[in-house]
């Protein structure tokens, strides 16, 4: 309010100032202008009343021209932020259409994924049951199978991390079944310390390093097998893997599934773990996971970190 009041008494003292200040302007100007023979003027310049209700038409004109255009201006400014005011709330109509279309969809594609799953599991048992007496290593492949598919689809409920040991066990069963196929020729060997198996770790880590090599690896050279090695050094929890690569296979997505596990990584552990990969001159491709073993204990359940409350 109290600036309100003092725009009343500003406003007229400064246009009368801005008056005053361009009629001496202008007198001394035009003086100036005649003596130098510039501006013809037979009669004496005098600042009289005439002199001055002319050159007050002048700049009326002069404030009239440059008000209008200070409004074309600021006209033009607020348009064309209105415009882009405008354009934003369409592109947030469109993005929230969008989402709740994506949302329709992902909720469509997870009833879908709550039957089918159903759906194949119960095939997978009629198969079991329908060739064990004929095949057994066939019937065991494909109870394996079953497993890790449930395995894999229940990883999201598992929780934030998961035993070493679950991932140990589909690791393994991920060996035996690709042994089947390769007729047990593949030259693959896991070792790990039976004390990592108490950690607790984000799932399908190992798992996708050990497909990794699956996918891109030759196992089948001499001397030159594929190996997996688990251990606790330091204080640290290391997972290392070695494989010979195989030329023969395009690479496809330029280790996707690696980087996205680093990621994975450094979003749980942060920049506490090592995390390396690269191809040797001998072809072969290394990957190496180092994680403070403190930061893979087992999470403590909320009822146990209260004092004086048992399990």
């Amino acid at each position: 309010m109290k600036n309100k009041k003092h725009i009343f008494w500003r406003l007229p003292t400064v246009l009368f100032s801005e008056i005053g200040a361009f009629l001496l302007l202008s007198f001394y100007a035009d003086q100036l202008l005649i003596l130098k023979h510039i501006l013809p003027n037979p009669q004496p310049l005098t600042l009289n009343y005439e002199y001055n209700l002319r050159t007050l038409f002048r700049e009326l004109y002069i404030i009239g021209y440059a008000t209008g255009y200070y409004y074309l201006i600021t006209y033009t400014i607020e348009k064309r932020k209105t415009n882009e005011l405008e354009k934003q709330r369409l592109n947030d109509i469109i993005y929230r259409q969008k989402s709740e279309q994506e949302l329709t969809k992902a909720q469509n594609a997870f009833l879908k994924a709550q039957i089918n799953p159903h759906f194949l599991f119960n095939t997978l048992d009629f198969v079991y049951h329908s060739i064990v007496e004929l095949s057994p290593p066939a019937a065991d492949a494909i109870i394996t199978l079953a497993e890790m598919m449930r395995y894999a689809i229940d990883s999201d409920k598992m929780g934030e991390f998961i035993p070493l040991s679950d991932e140990i066990d589909q690791v393994e069963n991920l060996v035996y079944l690709n042994q089947i196929r390769k007729n047990h020729k593949l030259l693959f060997e896991l070792q790990y310390q039976e004390e990592v198996r108490r950690f607790y770790l984000i799932p399908l880590v190992l798992l996708t390093m050990v497909e990794n090599i699956f996918k891109h690896g030759n196992l089948t050279e001499k001397n030159h097998g594929a190996i997996v090695k688990i251990y606790n050094q330091d204080g640290m929890l290391f997972i290392e893997t070695d494989n010979l690569i195989n030329n023969q296979i395009r690479p496809a997505g330029n280790h996707k599934g690696i980087s996205n596990t680093e990621q994975r990584l450094k979003y749980a552990y942060g920049e506490d773990i090592v995390f390396s990969y690269k191809a040797t001159e001998s072809n072969h491709f290394i990957v190496r996971l180092g994680i403070p073993a403190d930061l893979l204990m087992p999470p403590v359940s909320p009822l146990k970190a209260l004092p004086g409350i048992d399990k």
